[in-house]
């Protein structure tokens, strides 16, 4: 049974005529005849019994006759999901951000892609650096968020700027340089910084450390914590100070003093992943709707 042969009796049975519907399927009558009679040997059913002036339904047609229209306009259904899949508004992608939520762009342009489709499900995934690059390759996660070493990226990945933000140096508003503080890095080496555990040394700490040493800091104390968030409340309860990009501010609090760094070169870039292969449509419109913010 054949999407043409429910075609053909749907329309013989609206018309009740099989000249009428052959004319309206464009199909010579012989071919629509040969249709249903296929189609009612399959079944092992007579579908159509002469009238005076055409064909009506048997009782075994009639009962048909629903579920073949709906069989019809679940094809159509189909179709038209596969080309709207085909086109990117429906499906789903699943991204990878850890901390990078909390930047001050990124829930914004989730959220616009939301709107722009919304029939497409968006899946949130926390995860690491390396196993955003890990579910990448693996085809599990489809885009990711981070700040990173491109020299450290998989052949198979690709980065696209999404921002780009000055570094900026945060400590209690109690301390003794938080009025004093001239910009000279080298001046807090005795200082307890406080940065985010990135245990291969590959991501934001990373990058930090290595514009510090370039101004002769080589912080002598360091604590590495998991989240982002508690580093604002470490920094007001007097435990250390830290270098954040200034985007993540935002997660400040009071007993913090915010100060500029005027080094050119101490700014951090956040990074949305993707595959180098990547053909999903789904993925290429939420690269488009990120067009407002990469640089």
């Amino acid at each position: 049974m054949e999407l043409r042969h429910l075609r053909a009796f749907v329309c013989a049975a609206e018309f009740q005529h099989f000249s009428k519907a052959a004319e309206h399927l464009q199909v010579a009558q012989p071919a629509l005849s040969q249709l249903i009679k296929t189609l009612e040997s399959e079944l092992a059913v007579t579908l159509f019994r002469r009238a005076n002036r055409g064909v009506e339904l048997t009782a075994a047609g009639a009962a048909f006759l629903p579920h073949a229209r709906d069989a019809l306009h679940s094809s159509e259904l189909a179709v038209a999901a596969a080309k709207r899949a085909r086109r990117g508004e429906i499906g789903e992608i699943t991204i990878g951000y850890h901390s990078a939520l909390l930047e001050a762009n990124l829930p914004q342009l989730i959220r616009h892609y939301f709107s722009s489709y919304p029939e497409v499900k968006v899946t949130l995934l926390d995860a690491r650096i390396q196993a955003q690059f890990d579910k990448l390759l693996e085809g599990t996660l489809d885009i990711g968020f981070a700040r990173i070493f491109k020299d450290h990226l998989p052949a198979r990945l690709r980065t696209h700027c999404f921002s780009t933000s000055r570094l900026v140096l945060l400590m209690p508003d109690n301390h003794p340089l938080a009025d004093t503080f001239n910009g000279d890095l080298a001046s807090l080496r005795q200082e307890k910084f406080i940065f985010l555990e990135d245990p291969l040394g590959i991501g934001l700490t990373s990058h930090i450390l290595q514009l510090c040493r370039q101004y002769q800091l080589h912080p002598a104390n360091v604590m590495q914590v998991p989240s982002l968030m508690s580093i604002p409340g470490l920094i007001a309860a007097g435990i250390g100070i830290s270098i954040l990009p200034q985007t993540l501010t935002q997660l400040s609090m009071p007993g913090i003093r915010t100060l500029e760094l005027e080094q050119a070169d101490m700014h951090s870039e956040l990074s949305l992943i993707t595959r180098v292969d990547e053909r999903s449509r789904a993925v290429m419109h939420f690269l488009e709707e990120a067009q407002g913010w990469l640089s």
